[in-house]
């Protein structure tokens, strides 16, 4: 089984991807068709462009952001061997709950009555643990899978865990800055990967679906769409599903409480009502440090903030007035980004100032959460309760909490406090927590 059968590339992917392999042999099909229009349709992402290179040959600006695909070039692909059934063992020692065993059995069962299924879980879950039993099932039966999501940190984490669990088998990774060549039948991805097949997956499970850049995008669907076996199934996962996703699925399984049976911590919220014009001034205000102060006496923090330029204001501010902290920042284009969430894990920092990159997929033992300006238009509702959702997610009960600071209290804030104080109530009436 060779990791490259499936994939749809160019010359050039070929000669940096896989520089030994001979495409000689390999079906080879026009980058871009003519259609009736005028233009020409990209056959890695389906859509169809006018643009032209000063040659006068047609490129795609849709996928770009995977190297530029034009109407003089082919793309070249082997097709997929099939694959026999097997035996499969799953080295988790870890034991699902009643709720969480529920829910993967019942998703097992009905793969045969529908395509599409949505685990509705808060954050903090152990969603990934749920899948195990089907993953198992599907390459048992020789199908291949893919999982995927729109963020890198996600598909990391995903990987880090799959590889723990399922240490027989070869699961690849493949995102923007990394590819792991370890097989075909299982890969790891963020989602514009996807383009990069064509029919391929009987399963395609995708997490964070209400995560930036999936929502409301109608073009990453496509990779969906396109990369799945006509009758393959997805399963989509989210703490906050949208209402669209709700009607559009077949199956919907929820799951209010997570699986350590304590309540989500439900965010305390601190009005500083000069807070804007202090960070305009390079400030912090004293409450903020102050209770930051509070929450490292407990925990290590998570500090997001709305923007970047704020990260650097807030680490100067913090070691200006406690210098011996150990802090550090970190953000979407960090060349350190990975090393410094494994350096969190690890328990380097007391204090990880961060933006909403780290909103969602990553677990860390013993943090606490502080959202600085939470009234922020960055700040949505899925993504207060997601960041919220980072706080006691494993490990043994050390009081972690969510502080919301904020200059007014505003009616995004009250949405969010009100759904995690709304999923603590139904866990209690379904008995998940204590």
């Amino acid at each position: 089984m060779n990791a490259y059968e499936g994939q749809r590339l160019l010359k050039s992917e070929w000669e940096t991807f896989y520089p030994t392999v001979n495409i000689a042999k390999a079906q080879k099909i026009p980058a871009m068709n003519e259609t009736d229009k005028e233009g020409r349709c990209c056959q890695r992402c389906g859509s169809t462009s006018s643009e032209q290179v000063p040659a006068g040959f047609y490129y795609c600006p849709f996928c770009i952001s995977l190297g530029r695909i034009s109407s003089n070039q082919f793309l070249y692909t082997f097709p997929v061997t099939p694959l026999t059934k097997r035996s499969v063992s799953c080295q988790w020692t870890g034991t699902l709950s009643q709720a969480q065993n529920e829910i993967a059995q019942q998703l097992v069962r009905d793969q045969s009555q529908a395509n599409t299924f949505l685990i509705w879980a808060v954050t903090g879950a152990g969603k990934t643990e749920m899948l195990f039993p089907l993953i198992q099932d599907y390459l048992s039966q020789g199908k291949r899978i893919a999982v995927t999501s729109p963020r890198v940190d996600v598909c990391n984490e995903l990987h880090l865990r799959f590889t723990q669990s399922f240490q027989q088998e070869k699961i690849s990774l493949y995102h923007g800055s990394k590819r792991i060549d370890a097989g075909n039948q299982w890969i790891v991805c963020t989602i514009h990967q996807l383009f990069r097949y064509h029919h391929t997956f009987d399963l395609i499970i995708l997490d964070e679906v209400d995560a930036f850049p999936y929502a409301n995008n109608p073009f990453l669907e496509q990779a969906i769409a396109r990369s799945k076996q006509s009758q393959g199934s997805i399963v989509y996962l989210s703490a906050t599903p949208s209402k669209l996703l709700l009607r559009s699925v077949d199956y919907c399984y929820r799951l209010p409480g997570r699986y350590h049976r304590r309540q989500l911590p439900v965010p305390k919220v601190l009005l500083s009502l000069f807070l804007n014009k202090k960070l305009d001034q390079g400030k912090l205000p004293k409450a903020v440090t102050n209770e930051l102060m509070r929450l490292l006496e407990k925990n290590d923090v998570l500090f997001f903030c709305p923007s970047i330029p704020l990260l650097e204001v807030v680490k100067n501010q913090l070691l200006d007035k406690e210098p011996n902290l150990s802090l550090t920042t970190v953000f979407a284009n960090d060349e350190e980004r990975l090393v410094k969430v494994e350096n969190m894990r690890d328990c380097k920092y007391q204090i990880l100032i961060t933006t909403t990159i780290l909103e969602r997929g990553v677990t860390f033992e013993g943090v606490s959460v502080l959202i600085l300006n939470a009234s922020h238009q960055v700040f949505n509702k899925a993504a207060l309760v997601q960041i919220s959702g980072r706080a006691d997610r494993k490990g043994p009960f050390r009081e972690a909490e969510v502080c919301f600071v904020t200059s007014e209290w505003t009616r995004t804030i009250k949405q969010a406090v009100k759904e995690i104080e709304e999923n603590n109530q139904l866990a209690r009436e379904a008995g998940v927590i204590e």
